[in-house]
């Protein structure tokens, strides 16, 4: 899938064409218009999944403002990498007008002071990451604030520094990014750094409501689903597993289960569907390959005693569904 390129009016008048011409490629369909002033041709956009689009909306919003924006909460995590579960609707950014600024169509503005806890990342600039973490755990319901605190805690499994990596892996002189919204970036935070922040919050129940996410937050989670997975089990009384259990397979290769009940000696896995799917996963196997490698996997598994059970996305958040699977499985319910 090729990268769209944003263009400007501007570059059509350097190529000695009338600028207008990309509004009548935009009436036609030949062109979107990202925002105003800014478009993309719609063969390279429409291919592109929500959050590689939000992506293009947020370097097409710098290249149409007069300021460089400062990128916050929600739209630094989806850079950052932070396990926000679904793609933002607006933007959001920060403003030092103390009322907010005025935030209007898909543009959240939000007080703050832009030059503490801001970096450069390729051509954006962003709230760090421990700023944009502490700003959405405090706002986010429990289960949401945990995937984003799991995922600030998380090793990435090819991390990049801050000063090195860019939007979507593309060059930093490359106007065209593609989030990884599964693979946060940067070096992992620690807890005692998000504790010592919650001592700053402004108010006696944010503070609490922080430390709470903190301390159940684990950088063993492996993804939002896992988060999400782990939340509920506590919800519903269920006893707490041990994340990223080792075995160790004929091969001498080892193999680590998202969930360990060590008393019934079941290991539970969250199923997300969409790494089957990424080229980038299993070494570039084909799909085939990729299923029969995880059944072969999880065979050598089961040989050891072990009884394995899985769940989707969609059986997890059906809550009274998700208890059922738990206790056929035979997880013990307080």
């Amino acid at each position: 899938m090729s990268t769209p390129r944003l263009i400007l009016p501007s570059d059509v008048e350097l190529a000695g064409q009338d600028s207008r011409l990309l509004a009548r490629l935009c009436n036609i369909g030949r062109y979107v218009r990202v925002r105003r002033g800014v478009y993309a041709e719609a063969s390279e956009w429409h291919p592109l999944d929500e959050s590689s689009q939000y992506g293009l909306r947020a370097i097409a919003f710098q290249l149409a403002t007069r300021h460089q924006p400062v990128f916050c909460r929600n739209t630094a995590a989806l850079l950052w990498g932070l396990w926000t579960i679904g793609t933002p609707q607006k933007l959001h950014v920060l403003t030092e007008e103390r009322g907010g600024g005025r935030s209007r169509g898909d543009i959240a503005r939000h007080f703050g002071r832009i030059n503490d806890g801001v970096v450069r990342c390729g051509p954006l600039l962003l709230t760090d990451k421990l700023t944009t973490t502490m700003e959405l755990i405090t706002r986010l319901t429990f289960e949401r604030a945990v995937a984003v605190c799991d995922s600030s805690l998380h090793t990435a499994a090819y991390p990049r520094p801050v000063n090195v990596f860019t939007p979507m892996g593309f060059p930093a002189s490359n106007h065209e990014p593609v989030w990884r919204v599964d693979e946060p970036q940067g070096a992992p935070l620690s807890k005692p750094d998000l504790l010592h922040a919650a001592e700053f919050l402004p108010s006696k129940s944010a503070r609490n409501r922080a430390v709470a996410v903190i301390e159940f937050a684990s950088g063993l989670s492996g993804s939002a689903g896992e988060s999400l997975s782990r939340v509920r089990m506590r919800q519903l009384g269920f006893a707490a597993p041990e994340l990223q259990h080792r075995f160790v397979l004929r091969d001498g290769s080892n193999a680590f289960v998202d969930f360990w009940f060590e008393m019934q000696r079941e290991a539970g896995e969250f199923d997300g569907r969409g790494k089957y799917l990424r080229k980038d996963w299993a070494g570039g196997k084909s799909l085939q390959d990729r299923i029969m490698a995880e059944k072969n996997r999880e065979d050598q598994i089961r040989a050891q005693n072990v009884g394995v059970f899985r769940w989707t996305w969609q059986e997890m958040m059906d809550l009274r569904g998700f208890e059922q699977l738990l206790l056929q499985a035979g997880i013990p319910q307080r």
